[in-house]
Order: C-alpha cells, then sequence, then structure tokens
C-alpha cells in the first residue's frame, strides 16, 4: 500500500482525524485507509492506497470524497 500525506492541510486535533477515518475508511473504488501520525497533539493526515495513480491524482480525489462527505452531511 502506497502512503499520501498530506502536511499541505496542515495539522488536524487527533478527534478530527478520528472522525475523517470513520466517514471515508475504505470507500470508493481506491479504498482508502486512514492514518495519522501525531506530533505533540499535531495530526498529520496519511491516506493509503493500493490504487495506482500519480500523487495528485489520488490527493485530489481523496478531497473530493472528503468535500462530497460534508455536503452530504448538510442536506
Amino acid at each position: 500500500m502506497k502512503e499520501y500525506t498530506f502536511e499541505e492541510l496542515g495539522y488536524f486535533s487527533e478527534r478530527e482525524c478520528e472522525a475523517i477515518k470513520e466517514q471515508l475508511q475504505g470507500r470508493t473504488y481506491m479504498n482508502f485507509d486512514i492514518a495519522w501520525s501525531n506530533c505533540a497533539g499535531n495530526c498529520t493526515l496519511i491516506v493509503r492506497t493500493n490504487y495506482e495513480d500519480t500523487e495528485k491524482e489520488i490527493k485530489n480525489f481523496f478531497l473530493h470524497c472528503a468535500l462530497g462527505m460534508i455536503f452530504q452531511l448538510k442536506r
């Protein structure tokens, strides 16, 4: 499984990372595996997948899915 870190999104709390994992773990044909790296309460989001594509496309699709979940929650 390849790992993609989202340093560009800044830090999340562990609670926020757990919520992201709850909503997106195993979702879509990319079968996302959500993890994070915690350093003194500052967590960097990590997404793992076996799906073959460029890092940019994997990250863009993950963000698209995350935003889609927000829109679903707001309905």
